[in-house]
């Protein structure tokens, strides 16, 4: 044991785990779709148990980390298929995201053997309840703490529920997933934003630890004549009155911007009365940052994409907008690769519209935390990048209100771990150690052996059909069984101890010997 070393934020590895490991020299590999997940969701685990035909133990394995499967096999980025060692063979990964929104549209009854927690004295606040709000809170209300949500809108979910159409999100499947929530005893106040109705120092004089999860929900301006015009809309109002109901357009729609907003925005125009729906974005189609996946649904439902072309002017007739006028754009990066557009007002392009809708990204409102010292630098929250603690010690912040606008899942990454640091600062131990386990000793790129795998091409998602898409029905319509276990049998099985790749999939000897008490806990992956 002389060899250890600790310093509170990694184990150089005593060599104990290695000598009781079943596996050969190739112990300490991590499966390339989990290593890139951001909640290190056990994919391989979960997808080699379906193969088997074992549905029910396969969403049991899903659950161990992601309480929220149908949410993220919906809306998730998904990152681990852009590792998936399926496609040094196929050109195509194993559908991951799909096959985990089978398994949670499998369970007729929402985890019913749902573990009771052990009450603890301790109580949580927590600001908000988009993605990493609902992960923070459901982690800690498993841990057994008193949590209560502040939230400003009238229902949970923030930009999960008014940023993302119903036909990718249905409310349904928010509102089932919710349901978690309320039965662990998570208390909700509704219409209550934080700065205004109560104010952050009270929280933070009330409760023993407070999360800010407050996301990114202000639309930046173009800052053009007209703008104000009723015809010019935010995506994200937008799209937050499509969701309640209360769009309706006609004629011809602009669209402004390149990203998921944007596409989503059209799409939701086209579905809102709007007649011929264009986006017109800077960036070229490859650089575009919406989901190529999205942008191709898109495509298939009619919404034209022009491309290169940046807004310089809106037009009108009467107080109402006519049209917008675009300059070309030049680049959008500069030789640093930041964003700084550079436009040639010479040459442009005028687009008549009847509507315009503008979806130039989303910026946080810091604002309720702007009087204590240390909470904020350049419009967001600042905290520790890895525990999320901030300048006061029991309070932590995450999802986009810290880092920007990401992800759903990397949001959701930023709840568990707030979860945790939450944990151990009302535990009374130390917040570093053990965290980021992946720059550790675990091998995640690494040869896959592909002897004898059959090659078979990916199992397409079935669809509604885009000439049928006039309304809000969710448009992809889920696998079969037999669809989704032909789909999992196309996993190399990176994660099987007893495959050709002899990837580590929990025997537990590991972790029984190791002589680091707290990383018994901190190393998931290696206790079954």
């Amino acid at each position: 044991m002389d060899n250890i070393v600790i310093d509170k934020t990694k184990c150089y590895v005593c060599g104990e785990c290695v000598e009781t490991c079943i596996l050969d020299n190739l112990r300490l590999k991590l499966a390339p779709c989990r290593a890139a997940c951001p909640i290190h969701t056990n994919c391989q685990g979960y997808i080699h148990l379906l193969a088997q035909g074992k549905v029910d133990d396969a969403l049991a394995e899903v659950r161990k980390g992601l309480p929220f499967p149908g949410i993220i096999g919906r809306v998730c980025s998904h990152p681990c298929e852009s590792h998936c060692k399926r496609t040094d063979l196929d050109s195509e990964p194993v559908a991951i995201r799909d096959i985990k929104r089978f398994l949670a549209d499998h369970e007729r009854e929402l985890w019913p053997d749902l573990p009771k927690p052990h009450r603890r004295p301790q109580r949580v606040a927590v600001v908000g309840s988009g993605p990493a709000g609902m992960m923070a809170s459901f982690d800690l209300a498993q841990m057994g703490y008193g949590v209560t949500v502040f939230e400003a809108l009238d229902k949970a979910g923030g930009m999960l529920r008014v940023g993302i159409p119903e036909f990718r999100l249905p409310s349904a499947i928010l509102d089932r997933e919710l349901e978690l929530l309320t039965r662990l005893g998570v208390e909700f106040k509704y219409r209550v934003p934080v700065g205004k109705n109560v104010s952050l120092n009270r929280l933070v004089q009330e409760y023993d630890a407070v999360f800010l999860a407050t996301g990114a929900h202000i639309a930046p301006r173009l800052n053009l004549e007209g703008e104000d015009s009723v015809q010019v809309h935010s995506a994200l109002d937008f799209l937050k009155g499509a969701r309640s109901g209360r769009v309706q357009l006609s004629g011809r729609v602009v669209v402004i911007g390149g990203g998921n907003s944007a596409v989503d925005a059209a799409q939701t125009a086209r579905r809102a009365g709007g007649k011929d729906v264009v986006i017109v974005c800077l960036e070229s189609r490859d650089e575009m940052p919406a989901f190529p996946w999205e942008v191709r649904d898109a495509l298939e439902e009619g919404v034209e994409i022009v491309n290169g072309w940046g807004p310089l002017a809106f037009e009108h007739r009467n107080g109402a907008v006519e049209a917008v006028t675009f300059a070309r754009c030049l680049s959008v990066f500069d030789e640093h690769g930041r964003f700084r557009p550079r436009m040639d007002p010479s040459i442009t392009r005028r687009d008549a519209a009847d509507e315009v809708i503008v979806a130039i990204g989303q910026s946080a409102d810091v604002g309720y935390a702007r009087g204590m010292k240390g909470l904020t630098r350049k419009g967001l929250l600042a905290a520790d990048p890895v525990t999320l603690q901030t300048s006061i010690p029991h309070v932590f912040a995450g999802g986009d209100a810290l880092r920007g606008p990401k992800t759903v899942i990397d949001a959701m990454a930023d709840g568990k771990e707030a979860a945790i640091s939450i944990d151990r600062y009302l535990s009374g131990e130390g917040l570093h150690w053990g965290r980021n386990y992946l720059d550790g000793p675990f091998i995640t790129n690494f040869e896959v052996d592909t002897t004898g795998a059959v090659r078979r091409h990916r199992t397409r998602m079935p669809k509604i059909s885009p000439d049928d898409r006039r309304d809000f029905r969710e448009v992809e319509l889920g696998f079969s069984r037999a669809r989704v276990i032909r789909e999992a049998e196309r996993c190399l099985k990176c994660g099987d101890p007893y495959g050709p790749n002899q990837t580590c999939w929990y025997c537990l000897p590991c972790e029984i010997v190791c002589p680091v008490e707290a990383l018994r806990v901190e190393i998931p992956f290696l206790v079954r």
